[in-house]
């Protein structure tokens, strides 16, 4: 059975820094985040949880400190709003999330106590992701547009991104080269007797298979489907002047001598902006929710009482 705590608290966006947390003991004040505090113990646990260490630099205890301010502040910000979430959705959600990682609900607790969570804190946990999901899909995702202008403008901008471009099926021989240089003359006569079976009309895979001296000659030497840009430029320039079935001559590349077949050539075409419009969409949308976000938090700090005790 898959671990599915780990899916289900990494699972929701922006705000899934934070572990349900065991009883707390209010061992040391490191932070006052208006009438709330965070105390030493919860920061040990996210940090251990994150990290995976018991005894992390400081620096990434003072980040995961920041991150957990700025979950206290929203959480707070929702509760001004009056923004709440329903038995019925916290238990729609973790059905949701059991039937996408084809778990029940016995595995998520017996997960859960392995972790030393219960239950009822592991609700609570996902309570406060709903809570701040629903804040960020009214604060910053709802105030957040993207006009055609600005889709239009992005694929102006990165239009080689949308270029079409060339693909070549090939095969190839590979003969290393020797570190005797007396055997160079042997290398040579082995390149000359394979140019002749070919000319006899002996299937260049056949070769490959018998010869070539690369992984790839059990499958006669069949290099798949490349992108003109994925070719060293001594091997793109050959095939780029052959015609489907011919062969280069032999090449003196970086990893030997090469015998190059062009097996099949095809042309994909530049995607218009119609194709990609939702795509660019996504990627604008994105970029302005991180953003917003960002200066929806920093707000938030401005007005807030804030003291860091660590």
């Amino acid at each position: 059975m898959r671990k599915i705590l780990h899916f289900l608290i990494m699972c929701l966006l922006f705000f899934s820094y934070i572990l349900p947390l065991s009883a707390k003991v209010i061992d040391r004040i490191v932070a006052i985040v208006n009438d709330d505090v965070i105390t030493l113990s919860e920061l040990n646990e996210m940090t251990n949880y994150l990290t995976h260490q018991d005894n992390p630099p400081l620096e990434v205890k003072r980040k995961v400190l920041e991150d957990l301010i700025n979950s206290r502040l929203a959480l707070q910000q929702a509760e001004k709003l009056g923004i709440h979430v329903s038995e019925e959705e916290i238990d729609m959600a973790i059905k949701e999330l059991l039937v996408q990682n084809g778990a029940t609900l016995e595995d998520l607790k017996r997960d859960l106590a392995k972790n030393g969570i219960s239950f009822k804190e592991y609700k609570q946990w996902l309570k406060e992701q709903i809570v701040k999901s629903k804040l960020l899909a009214s604060e910053v995702q709802g105030k957040v547009t993207v006009t055609d202008e600005e889709i239009k403008k992005y694929y102006e901008a990165h239009k080689d991104k949308y270029k079409g471009y060339t693909e070549y099926h090939l095969r190839h021989i590979l003969l290393l080269k020797p570190q005797d240089p007396t055997e160079i003359e042997q290398i040579k006569k082995i390149q000359k007797k394979i140019l002749e079976l070919l000319k006899e009309g002996v299937p260049f895979c056949e070769l490959a298979r018998r010869y070539s001296q690369a992984p790839t000659a059990q499958d006669g030497g069949d290099l798949g489907w490349l992108k003109e840009k994925e070719l060293a430029p001594k091997i793109k320039n050959a095939v780029k002047k052959l015609k489907p079935g011919e062969v280069t001559p032999w090449l003196d590349t970086d990893v030997g001598y090469q015998l190059v077949q062009l097996v099949e050539k095809r042309k994909t075409p530049d995607k218009p902006l119609a194709e990609v419009k939702n795509q660019i969409y996504k990627i604008l949308y994105k970029k302005k929710v991180e953003q917003r976000y960002k200066r929806w938090l920093e707000q938030l700090r401005q007005k807030a009482y804030i003291k860091i005790l660590l």
